[in-house]
């Protein structure tokens, strides 16, 4: 069996961001609510969290100059070979205090086991009033909609629940961020095309948790917008 790091490879980074059937239909719901959420403007400095190849990264990127994204799918990262895409965790982010104005994370947080630490690190990294939005499934079981891709990609669906490590609702994300100050102010429903939270929160007044980085660090060196 696969252990779970090895579980974001080629093969499911291709499949999730395919232009074929089911995904290409699931992908285009997708991009159309996530950019009306995110709002992009051109002076905007974005951080998309778990880009996988760049779809909605590289969408946004025409009404903003500054957009970029992270994923743990070393596999895939390298495959798209973009400057403006680097292996990272949402755990670690390797970014400078209050550098981006807005940060967006869609059906990734589910995948990850300490989210709290990810909206630790992702309130340092925003700006003053910078927003966090994300998206994550309804689920009445654990994995119940990671079967799909679980069946498709390793044909089993036990790996489901590998995917999944998470079985989230607004209120137990509130709860486990009740100690960062972030303001929601979106919480809803939408079909995308099955059933999918989404939140949209504003980072509060407060220090926070702050990690070990330069104030003054902004941008590493390593990305650009090519």
């Amino acid at each position: 069996m696969l252990r779970n790091k090895n579980l974001y490879n080629s093969a499911y980074g291709s499949f999730v961001g395919s232009n074929h059937g089911y995904c290409r239909f699931r992908k285009k719901l997708r991009i159309k609510k996530f950019t009306e959420l995110i709002r992009p403007t051109k002076e905007d400095r974005i951080l998309e969290i778990g880009c996988n190849g760049g779809d909605l990264l590289f969408h946004i990127s025409h009404f903003s100059d500054y957009v970029y994204g992270i994923d743990v799918n070393k596999e895939q990262v390298s495959k798209v070979n973009s400057k403006r895409i680097q292996c990272m965790s949402a755990t670690d982010l390797k970014f400078g205090n209050e550098t981006f104005d807005k940060v967006c994370s869609f059906e990734v947080i589910e995948h990850i086991a300490d989210i709290t630490k990810v909206f630790q690190e992702v309130h340092r990294i925003l700006k003053p009033k910078g927003k966090f939005i994300i998206s994550f499934p309804v689920e009445l079981i654990r994995g119940q909609q990671a079967l799909f891709d679980a069946i498709t990609v390793y044909k089993n669906a036990s790996y489901a629940r590998m995917l999944h490590v998470q079985k989230l609702t607004p209120k137990k994300i509130k709860t486990m961020i009740k100690d960062i100050p972030f303001d929601v102010s979106l919480s809803a429903i939408h079909f995308l095309p099955y059933p999918t939270f989404i939140m949209v929160m504003e980072k509060g007044s407060g220090v926070g948790q702050q990690a070990n980085q330069d104030p003054n660090a902004r941008m590493p060196s390593w990305f650009s917008t090519s």
